[in-house]
């Protein structure tokens, strides 16, 4: 009696999966590349949601993605940069502290998304219970094609810029290619073959960015000159 192939029954049950757990094979694996931000949340813990001594989170690219409802290049570029302006901010054993943690961007989009969430920063100054903010700042504004978030400490004024390149992330006449495929996609007009064609070229350029980060996407280095936009607010008070 002949052996099963080996190769054949793996590629069996992996086709015999639910499209989840396919997905999860295929692409978490990657996803966990991107290493996990650990943040605390005293607010959990304040609101009884969590036990004291059990406000540490640990949140991961997917969960990004449960957020967002996807992942994409935007999504994984901005996990990334956040996690690098946390590292700086909170050097060695320190935590980043959602609630603590204020940010200035230059505008809106992905990866701002993505930063506020990550540090629960609101899209406005503040209450008297938090005071930390997101904020849109249009004087941020660099050079076409880039990002820039200021990430402030509210316990002892710490600040980083975090500078993302959105230019590094594929060429001009490839944007162009993929914006016409993604305008078919949206608006239901794709094929079967140019949906799976989009979506694999998505998670081909996520999983680029994380294994592959290409040189001078993401930039970031302290600062000490910049005005948060939250003291120009109390000012004209």
């Amino acid at each position: 009696m002949m052996k099963p192939n080996l190769f054949f029954v793996l590629l069996l049950t992996i086709v015999m999966l639910p499209s989840n757990a396919r997905s999860e094979a295929a692409g978490y694996s990657v996803y966990r590349k991107a290493g996990t931000i650990d943040v605390l949340d005293p607010k959990a813990v304040m609101v009884g949601y969590r036990q004291p001594g059990d406000a540490l989170f640990e949140l991961s690219l997917d969960d990004l993605g449960k957020y967002t409802g996807h992942v994409c290049a935007g999504v994984a570029s901005g996990f990334l940069l956040t996690k690098r302006a946390l590292e700086q901010l909170y050097p060695g054993d320190e935590l980043p502290v959602r609630g603590e943690i204020s940010i200035a961007a230059s505008h809106y989009n992905d990866q701002t998304e993505v930063a506020a969430y990550i540090v629960r920063a609101r899209e406005r100054v503040g209450d008297e219970e938090e005071m930390n903010a997101l904020i849109i700042d249009p004087s941020l504004v660099g050079a076409p094609k880039s990002l820039t978030l200021m990430f402030k400490r509210m316990d002892n004024g710490k600040m980083v810029r975090a500078v993302l390149d959105k230019s590094r992330i594929m060429g001009k006449e490839k944007m162009k290619q993929v914006r016409a495929l993604k305008k078919k996609v949206m608006g239901g007009a794709a094929s079967e073959e140019e949906k799976q064609r989009f979506a694999g070229f998505v998670q081909e350029k996520v999983a680029a960015i994380i294994t592959d980060t290409p040189d001078g996407l993401i930039t970031v280095s302290r600062c000490f000159a910049y005005d948060f936009p939250e003291k120009r607010m109390e000012q004209e008070k």
